[in-house]
């Protein structure tokens, strides 16, 4: 059956812990004086059963058992909307921090869950590298789709971006034009150096020959076949002059000889390579062994010092050209000599032998 205390107060109250035994009744004032103490120190007094009450009490006062159960109901009433306000928290704004477990601010229809609060509206203590309003799936900036952030390895270079490739028709990362835009223009091969001017002259000179050469037969003289002999009829190629010799091998009549002379026209300054052209005949005609000839740079041998000289056995060598060699000229002239050295008896019998007069070829070149 519920005690007297539990009917006026509706709130069970839990046996508490057995109070050290008294050694000796005091009065109903100092009994009344303890339990006000015991309540203003907070301690909740023992709880004493109805039942246990001595039957000594005075009459016409209420027992000890009801004037304790009642402070302990009130205390009870004080101290339970408290401790609800403790968890519950203050309505009020910026008073103070909220209990753990407990959200700022609840989202709509949102509610409490234990040791979890209310996702923040803003980034501004949020994780690192997170934007708001971002959504599931979504790249963000300077990270992939897949989450690894860009330039880290395992994580592919987008198109545009430092580091990767650039976009097709986009400029290049470092603010260059892209392969697009600056392509390297096409040339043709090189155009070969311009070749220097080969400026040359080729010339034949003899009997019957033009075109800017000349011979000339110098104390031309008759005496049957002692003196000059003149062979072909005339033509280019098909004449020539038989020479009388000096009679002294190393000896030379400088009354008589042979000329050819060249203009070389567009080749003033360079060389002529020079050949001989011997033709047949016996030794009246072709007996030079040796003939010699000396090259000039001038026409006016007689006032010049030669630039060369050269001699060929003409017997050894009839019916075909004989290349002298290479000599240098100035002044756009060059001229072969033909001495008349030479023995043209043999003991006391005269030979008659003659030295053969015939072309002369010229390759010149600057």
């Amino acid at each position: 059956m519920p005690t007297e205390a539990e009917q006026s107060t509706g709130v069970a109250v839990a046996a508490a812990e057995p109070a050290p035994a008294v050694t000796e009744a005091k009065a109903d004032n100092e009994s009344t004086s303890s339990a006000t103490e015991t309540v203003a120190a907070g301690a909740v007094p023992p709880v004493v059963d109805a039942s246990t009450a001595t039957e000594g009490s005075a009459p016409g006062r209420m027992p000890k058992p009801v004037i304790v159960a009642a402070a302990v109901a009130g205390v009870v009433l004080v101290a339970l909307p408290m401790a609800f306000g403790g968890l519950l928290g203050d309505d009020n704004p910026g008073d103070g921090t909220k209990d753990a477990g407990y959200a700022q601010d609840l989202p709509p229809g949102g509610g409490f869950v234990p040791g979890v609060a209310a996702p923040p509206t803003d980034n501004s203590g949020g994780l690192p590298g997170i934007q708001p309003g971002a959504q599931p799936g979504q790249a963000l900036p300077g990270q992939t789709a897949d989450g690894a952030p860009v330039g880290q390895a395992g994580a592919p270079a987008q198109a545009g971006t430092p580091g990767g490739p650039a976009a097709p028709g986009a400029p290049a990362a470092g603010g260059g034009p892209g392969p697009a835009q600056q392509q390297p223009q096409r040339q043709g091969p090189p155009a070969p150096p311009a070749a220097a001017k080969t400026v040359s002259y080729e010339g034949t000179a003899g009997k019957g020959c033009g075109g800017g050469t000349g011979f000339t037969g110098v104390g031309v003289y008759s005496d049957g076949k002692a003196g000059w002999v003149n062979h072909g009829n005339g033509g280019c190629g098909t004449s020539f002059a038989s020479i009388p010799m000096s009679g002294d091998a190393n000896k030379d009549d400088p009354s008589a000889y042979g000329l050819w002379t060249f203009n070389t026209g567009p080749v003033t300054t360079g060389t002529c390579t020079v050949s001989v052209f011997i033709p047949n005949g016996d030794l009246t005609a072709v007996g030079g062994s040796p003939s010699v000839y000396r090259v000039y740079d001038r026409f006016a041998v007689e006032k010049g010092t030669p630039v060369g000289t050269f001699q060929v056995d003409q017997i050894a060598n009839r019916g075909r050209w004989v290349s002298v060699g290479t000599f240098r000229i100035n002044g756009a002239k060059l001229a072969v000599q033909l001495l008349n050295r030479g023995r043209d008896w043999s003991g006391s019998n005269k030979t008659y032998a003659h030295h053969a007069a015939a072309t002369v070829k010229a390759k010149c070149q600057a």
